[in-house]
């Protein structure tokens, strides 16, 4: 039911923005330089192969890869090489309607 809502709202031409643009983003954080040397080996736990899409993909095309994958998260990357290798991460909760309408109040008139 989920699915077509997000669709109806989210047609081809919408992408996959920062949302409220309060995010912290990775060019704010300070890291020092006895922090650089320290290390988590997540070989172990993590996918190596993620599934992607890149920023200007329209919300509902990447709803449908979620719903048909079955997947619980997905990183989206850059259209262009000159920025960070991953730009956001969609989950689940980002395709809630309630999440959808918190962000976007005014596509209430659109149901």
């Amino acid at each position: 039911v989920y699915g077509r809502l997000v669709g109806r709202l989210f047609g081809s031409t919408s992408t996959l923005d920062t949302g409220s643009g309060k995010e912290l983003k990775l060019e704010d954080i300070t890291i020092e330089k006895e922090e650089m040397e320290m290390y988590i080996d997540l070989h172990p736990i993590i996918n190596a192969s993620p599934y992607t899409v890149v920023e200007t993909m329209s919300l509902a095309k990447a709803q449908i890869l979620f719903r048909e994958l079955g997947l619980r998260h997905m990183c989206v990357v850059p259209k262009s090489q000159d920025r960070p290798p991953i730009v956001g991460i969609l989950t689940r909760h980002d395709f809630m309607p309630e999440h959808i309408l918190g962000l976007y109040p005014k596509i209430k008139d659109f149901k």
